[in-house]
């Protein structure tokens, strides 16, 4: 199924945390528990009895998914996933976070379950597709947090929009690549656009991630990939993704573009690094903190660039202070 054939809006039933725990237990839960529990089970919050919603909205004549994690009354937080990422990347911190924020996490263009777009995927069309999706909901002061790619779109739209964000998180981006991460992505495992069954398309992703559970990884790839007529298992994300590279890694003018917005922001900047990962060198954080006196960083051990599926709940921890929360 395609982001052009959703269905209609789903409320998704809360799971006991029992499930959870045996997921995380088990390492190698199959596929079909994992698939289930991706597309119909949220676990339950002792906190809150908040439900996520899958809902769609129309944004710049493209139909996008989001996640309402809703707390009527509570401050709105909008959260955006990276590069060829899907919403799904948020639930561990969403549902804890929706005790005390109204929870929006978005696919972004593309991405997940959001429809495909046929004007291509440059960085201002996300950032256009961010500012009518706060204007479409009338979300008011929003906090937002963006992983990779969904950071570098926080960082655009909040310099012209300052009275919209409250403050930002931005996990594991910079406004610029060190060498580290050039070598990287030169080395990186090219992704194959089709595997024959969920096992080959694990076994790939296990190699390129070493530090996430094997079950939160079963649970990843079964949001972000979809089976086709011939049996085999590609991804949700568009294909041009995946073959165009990221013109913001290497284009002059877009690394100074980010600069300019990060000394340009006045709400307060938080940087949520993998400690693992050679996206953001010590060099940039300590650029980034020279370059705007509101900036702060902290590192979570043992994460590699998705922070928030590597270590859930270290993310959570590494966040609260800054959001102003006790966990």
């Amino acid at each position: 199924m395609s982001g052009h054939d959703m269905p209609a809006d789903v409320t998704y039933p809360k799971c006991g945390a029992d499930l959870y725990g045996l997921l995380q237990w088990c390492g190698s839960v199959p596929w079909a528990i994992a698939n289930t529990y991706n597309k119909r089970l949220v676990r339950s919050n002792a906190m809150t009895d908040v439900k996520a919603q899958e809902k769609f909205v129309t944004v710049n004549n493209l139909r996008l998914r989001y996640f309402d994690w809703g707390s009527k009354g509570m401050p709105p937080m909008v959260c955006l996933h990276g590069h060829t990422g899907q919403a799904h990347i948020w639930d561990e911190f969403a549902e804890l976070m929706s005790s005390q924020y109204h929870v929006y996490a978005l696919d972004q263009r593309g991405h997940g379950g959001s429809q495909w777009s046929s004007n291509g995927y440059d960085r201002d069309r996300f950032v256009e597709d961010l500012s009518d999706f706060l204007d479409t909901l009338s979300l008011g002061r929003v906090t937002l947090v963006g992983l990779s790619m969904g950071g570098w779109n926080s960082l655009l739209y909040t310099p012209s929009h300052p009275e919209r964000v409250e403050r930002i998180i931005l996990v594991d981006i910079g406004p610029e690549p060190n060498e580290q991460s050039r070598q990287g992505r030169s080395n990186r495992l090219p992704t194959p656009m089709e595997f024959g069954n969920m096992e080959q398309a694990f076994a790939w992703a296990r190699q390129t991630n070493p530090w996430v559970t094997d079950s939160r990884l079963r649970r990843d790839l079964a949001d972000r990939m979809r089976q086709q007529d011939n049996g085999g298992w590609t991804w949700k994300a568009d294909p041009v993704l995946y073959t165009t590279p990221l013109s913001d890694m290497e284009d002059p003018e877009s690394i100074a573009r980010y600069w300019r917005s990060l000394e340009a922001i006045t709400c307060p900047i938080l940087e949520v690094r993998g400690k693992e990962s050679p996206t953001v060198s010590d060099e940039t954080l300590e650029r980034m903190a020279r370059a705007n006196p509101r900036f702060r960083h902290i590192d979570v051990e043992g994460a590699g660039h998705v922070v928030t599926v590597d270590k859930p709940q270290e993310f959570i921890a590494a966040t609260s202070s800054f959001l102003g929360l006790m966990v």
